[in-house]
């Protein structure tokens, strides 16, 4: 088996020999426990396999000692259905159930007693438990931050494996992060309870106020959370979807009389029920569904509503508030925070936007945290950008059937070109047809407006740009595609076609495409020098745009350019994914062009996860005419793709 200790070289804290020595003593403990525990090996092959019939009789105990079962289970997912196909989350959540009950009967591994025993070493080594609630309140105005260490997941694959989790920890804490999240799964998320334990020890004694650590994990019995104290945990994940109510309680119970208080996750409106009649005081709002995956932002505000209708009083700035809710999800910059603070969310949970930025430092910063500093931000995009695709354009349409093909299929954006040289270049009366053709589809009759709030940086006008584009295309709009051609042209044309927006896609510069000038909003592209032999993009190409962006376009495209030639765009030739990927990692979201097919999109979608796709020569019968299962099978694939890519814990 491959070992995968994740601090070689400790940083334990300053000048405390009792520190050095209990350090030195977990880690011998590591070793002699490394190959049986499960929360601690790596992910392996050497894992035992489980039936589906194993996988179902594992959940099912989780409702012995209920004296109501149908009660207790209600919110369960399948329950009572024979028939029932498990959830990702249950089929997790069972596995670690049996490695546990496999665990535990080993002769070697320590009992809950012995682990009780080493609790007390441990707090007066490195100091005593911290109670996640008063961390959270402790910080009003101030929305708390969980920041999450999280090597890989189920749907994502590896994220930071290669990172130490007390360095990164390290850096979210000194940033202002309150509390510091880590999977300790191992089979799916690569995690251990060694990333959990560097992470408390690398963050005591330091000049940052030290954070709460949050054991995420699939946690069904109390021998887990006592392990989790004994490794150094000051609070434990508990979901409220796989927890029968009165199982819930008693680890609720269970938790608190060590002075931890648990984080209680839920979604649904039944699993608030049950989360309160439990007795929970800190519940996390998970904004994905852990049985579909699927997201909705709103979700935390649906929950907020529920409670208040309850009477639960959560009021982040109110210190004698009974309750402390907390959005957990899909949350990766300052408007995110700002749209919770709103509605008197106490902490935010922040994890893959966090792992894959290039400076969490800076991440965390431009999250806001603090009221004030939303006010007053000059720069506001958060970790890389992750929310994957939204906008999907099809471009080279010269007639109003094609266009409503397009409309029918879900496209967002529908690109007709001005360009001479271009072989799908429309005449005025078919760029008119075209408009009128998505107007009646859309159901509209005017040009489409995209609203833009704004702001003092580049990248942070480009963000909000994004999001109003987003809002606007849920009815399609038309995009006209200049190249090199005249303000006075393009103005003529837009007015006389009545086109929504325009495409700069030529060496107009970014400074073209300021609405002012085009009258509509426009979108700058940027080609991508490829060399045509290895597929690479030149050295720099993603920090080279980083640095010329300006505030002028409504979002930026990148498209392929073959080295050696003038022209770029309209090759069929695809360009470095990769350097989508950079770009978004520094938060801006990008639209991807360039030999995109049917028969690649997926894999576009799924590797880069850009904003949006646009594709022209990649679904035509011929130049200038679509072929229509092309382009529902392209436009499904993206969709379809944008949906799996999304999915993951």
């Amino acid at each position: 088996m491959k070992l995968h200790l994740t601090s070689t070289k400790p940083h334990l804290p300053r000048n405390s020999d009792n520190t050095r020595l209990f350090a030195l003593q977990f880690i011998f403990h590591c070793f002699l426990t490394i190959f049986n525990n499960p929360a601690m090996a790596e992910q392996s092959s050497s894992y035992p396999e489980y039936t589906k019939e194993q996988l179902k009789e594992a959940l099912n105990s989780l409702l012995e000692g209920s004296s109501n079962p149908d009660f207790d289970g209600r919110h369960l997912f399948g329950y009572k259905d024979a028939n029932h196909q498990l959830s990702k989350l249950q089929s997790i959540t069972a596995t670690r159930i049996l490695d546990y009950q496999n665990y535990i009967a080993d002769n070697t591994s320590p009992s809950e007693e012995e682990l009780k025993a080493k609790i007390p070493a441990f707090w007066k080594a490195n100091g005593e438990i911290l109670n996640l609630q008063k961390v959270i309140k402790g910080q009003s105005p101030r929305m708390a931050l969980a920041a999450e260490f999280k090597r890989a997941s189920p749907s994502k694959g590896d994220i930071g494996v290669h990172l130490d989790a007390g360095e990164q920890a390290q850096k979210y804490a000194s940033a202002g992060a309150n509390i510091i999240s880590v999977l300790t799964e191992p089979r799916w998320f690569k995690g251990g309870l060694g990333d959990m334990t560097s992470v408390r020890l690398q963050t005591t004694n330091q000049s940052f106020p030290r954070p709460a650590i949050l054991r995420k994990e699939f946690t069904t019995s109390k021998y887990q959370i006592t392990e989790a104290l004994a490794a150094g945990a000051d609070t434990i994940l508990l979901i409220v979807a796989v927890l029968p109510q009165h199982l819930l309680k008693d680890l609720i119970d269970h938790a608190r009389s060590f002075g931890m208080e648990p984080l209680v996750e839920v979604h649904s409106d039944n699993e608030v029920e049950v989360a309160l009649q439990a007795g929970a005081k800190v519940i996390g709002v998970n904004n994905r569904n852990l049985h579909t995956f699927q997201m909705d932002l709103h979700t935390t505000e649906h929950v907020a509503d529920i409670l208040k209708k309850q009477g639960c009083v959560f009021d982040h700035n109110d210190a004698s508030a009974e309750y402390s809710i907390c959005s957990l999800s899909g949350m990766s910059t300052a408007f995110d925070v700002d749209r919770y603070r709103k509605i008197n969310v106490g902490m935010c949970l922040i994890g893959e936007s966090l792992m894959r930025a290039a400076d969490p430092k800076i991440a965390i910063a431009n999250l806001c945290l603090d009221p004030k500093e939303f006010e007053k931000a000059s720069s506001l995009v958060g970790g890389a950008y992750t929310k994957g695709t939204k906008i999907v354009k099809v471009c080279g349409v010269t007639n109003a059937e094609d266009a409503v093909v397009a409309c029918r299929a879900s496209a967002n954006l529908i690109g007709v070109i001005f360009v001479p040289k271009s072989k799908r270049c429309v005449t005025k009366e078919q760029a008119k047809s075209v408009v009128e053709a998505v107007r009646v589809f859309g159901e509209r009759t005017a040009q489409m407006k995209v609203s833009k709030t704004k702001q003092e940086s580049a990248l942070n006008q480009l963000l909000v740009n994004t999001r109003s584009l987003e809002d606007a295309s849920r009815r399609p709009m038309v995009v006209g595609v200049f190249q090199n051609q005249s303000p006075e042209f393009i103005r003529e044309m837009v007015k006389e076609c009545g086109l929504d927006m325009i495409q700069l896609h030529g060496t107009e510069g970014m400074a073209a495409a300021n609405e002012e000038i085009c009258i509509v909003p426009a979108i700058r592209v940027v080609d991508i020098e490829t060399d045509p032999e290895t597929g690479k993009a030149a050295e720099g190409a993603a920090q080279t745009l980083l640095d010329a962006i300006t505030s002028d376009p409504i979002a930026i495209l990148l498209d392929t350019s073959i080295k050696g030639k003038k022209d770029g765009g309209g090759t069929g030739v695809t360009f470095d994914w990769g350097i989508a990927e950079k770009i978004q990692n520094a938060g801006l979201p990008v639209i991807i062009a360039g030999g995109l097919t049917p028969a690649n999109i997926e894999e576009a979608v799924t590797s880069t996860r850009p904003w949006g796709v646009d594709v022209s020569s990649g679904v035509e019968a011929s130049p200038g005419k679509k072929d229509h299962d092309k382009v529902k099978d392209f436009v499904s694939g993206a969709r379809k793709a944008a949906i799996e890519a999304s999915k993951g814990f």
